[in-house]
């Protein structure tokens, strides 16, 4: 139930001093934490005792616990013991009521008045919650370089959020760091960003980060001031962004899309069907329901939905009036992929390279792991076209940028990682911190290059499935190379050890390699590639029957 790192920007200051030896920190700010499911949502400091007031928010009936060993640790290295809890019971599992919300109290002992900062620490497991760098002594934001970028904004309709998390763009908070954690205080936010060059970022309430599900506001930092607005969760309209040349340009390039195509109009016409459950038929509308009903039984609902996207390609799955809607969609896609690319053309700015580099991360992200419509979508971006005027135009006019960099990787995958195309070699440290070169490992051999994570449970199905197959064709020239997705090594040791993996694994931290985007897999926990004796590659995600007869083949 636990997990998530995040990083920090020093910020804003407000306490409120309410006499000698007194002090009340609304949203204090962090520097690290590992949950994002517990927040403390204000701290008071008196002579006689330190109140976190703490608040969990997460899916109804989940339970966590407050252990007491829990202390706030100084960065004078000083402990400051747990003494007593109000609204739960210290060691108990907590179960969450319909809501899913539940805030209390813990009382410390009196913090030094000479501490600037204390750590949050339940232990020392992964599990235990960890929040670094509680500040108790903020300073105001200002902006200090002509670069800088100052984010201030206000917050609608979210009443029991109290933190925002800036990350990079379609960045995977599972194993990237966030830019910073940015308190909401009284429906309002501010920071000041040190960043660098402009380009797009997301902001995300930790809350709907905790649950995988969000709803991320999209703008571009430059120097100057942004203004945001974030609209509430049930809104049909955008966060408003004011402020800066490229996210004028973003939103007026937005505002001629939504003008020509309204595809606002089409959005409330699907949803039109689905309050009126006229999306699925009655066959997929009842395993849509069971599928949720057994959300944590793995095995039974992997069952259902390979059930589910049976009927889909069956033709059983939606509705006539829901097939119309579809079809519809698909023309009006069709459509405005066309006018984007031109527009990118016709328009060249900095905005107009995001949108390039963004339609060729969606041809990245969804070629290998995507569901039918997704993949009609792909096909409608003509690739050739956006590399040409990446070249012609973009490149040049943007020599420096990441975007360059990153779009040139994207292009050489595009061109790689498919059957008949070459792996793409890397060098990534083992277990024990040693670089290995994957091309060094798997020269003369048939191979399979598994790319996992701990987290990932059918990534790990998988795996274990290949584990016959490796015992039986080892000694013929067959191997396996497996690369953990991790944010640190034990929890990659744990899982290859609890897994049994006979072969040897290496550990991609925090993405330092960018293998997974590299492998078009950047948006999953991994992806398997079966490659010949001289690099082509045979097979993407091949199950361990079609591994074997393979392998039947060329080995024996």
């Amino acid at each position: 139930m636990k997990g998530k790192s995040l990083l920090f920007g020093l910020c804003l200051c407000l306490w409120t001093s309410l006499g000698w030896g007194q002090r009340v920190i609304e949203v204090p700010w962090y520097e690290t934490t590992n949950t994002y499911m517990f927040d403390i949502i204000k701290m008071e400091l008196t002579d006689e005792a330190t109140v976190i007031t703490g608040q969990v928010k997460y899916f109804p009936n989940e339970w966590f616990r407050v252990v007491g060993r829990t202390v706030l640790r100084g960065e004078s290295g000083k402990e400051y013991k747990l003494l007593k809890a109000e609204g739960i019971e210290l060691n108990e599992q907590v179960f969450l009521p319909e809501s899913g919300q539940m805030t209390f109290q813990l009382y410390f002992e009196p913090v030094d008045a000479g501490e600037k900062k204390v750590d949050y620490v339940e232990g020392n497991h992964e599990t235990d919650w960890r929040i670094g760098g509680i500040v108790l002594d903020e300073k105001p934001q200002k902006l200090e370089k002509e670069s800088d970028c100052l984010i201030r904004g206000k917050v609608l309709g979210h009443p029991s959020s109290y933190r925002l998390v800036l990350m990079g763009y379609e960045d995977d908070d599972r194993i990237q760091e966030p830019y910073a954690i940015i308190p909401v205080r009284n429906g309002k936010f501010e920071y000041v960003c040190q960043l660098g060059e402009s380009k797009m970022y997301w902001l995300v309430f930790t809350d709907e980060l905790a649950k995988s599900s969000y709803r991320p506001v999209s703008f571009f930092i430059e120097p100057g001031e942004v203004e945001i607005t974030i609209q509430p969760e049930d809104a049909y309209t955008d966060s408003e962004i004011h402020g800066g040349e490229v996210n004028e340009q973003y939103r007026s390039y937005q505002r001629l899309k939504e003008d020509k195509f309204n595809f606002k109009a089409l959005y409330s016409a699907f949803d039109s069907l689905h309050n009126q459950n006229l999306s699925f038929t009655p066959e997929a509308q009842k395993l849509s329901e069971l599928m949720s009903e057994n959300f944590k039984n793995r095995q039974k609902h992997d069952s259902l939905y390979a059930a589910f996207l049976q009927l889909e390609k069956d033709g059983k799955m939606y509705t006539p009036q829901m097939m119309a809607l579809n079809e519809k969609k698909r023309e009006l896609s069709k459509k405005e992929q066309k006018w984007k690319e031109d527009y990118i053309g016709e328009h060249p700015s900095l905005t107009t390279y995001f949108l390039l580099m963004d339609d060729l991360r969606n041809l990245m992200t969804y070629r290998l792991h995507s569901f039918p419509e997704e993949l009609e979508v792909l096909s409608f971006k003509d690739l050739p076209r956006l590399e040409n005027m990446y070249y012609t135009i973009y490149k040049p006019m943007f020599p420096k940028h990441s975007y360059t960099e990153l779009i040139a990787t994207m292009l050489q995958s595009l061109k790689q990682i498919e059957v008949g195309g070459h792996y793409i070699d890397f060098t990534a440290p083992d277990f024990e911190g040693n670089p290995v070169t994957l091309s060094e490992q798997i020269k003369g051999k048939v191979a399979l290059i598994d790319l996992w994570a701990s987290w990932c449970g059918p990534c790990r199905r998988s795996a274990k499935s290949m584990i016959p197959v490796y015992e039986k064709y080892k000694s013929k020239g067959f191997t396996i190379v497996g690369v953990a997705r991790e944010k640190t090594v034990q929890t990659a040791k744990a899982a290859a050890l609890q897994d049994g993996y006979p072969w040897l694994n290496l550990v991609e931290l925090n993405d330092a390699g960018n293998i997974w985007f590299k492998y078009c897999v950047g948006n999953s926990g991994g992806g398997t590639f079966l490659v010949d004796r001289d690099g082509k590659i045979l097979a993407i995600g091949p199950s361990p029957e079609e591994v074997e007869r393979i392998l039947e083949k060329m080995l024996e």
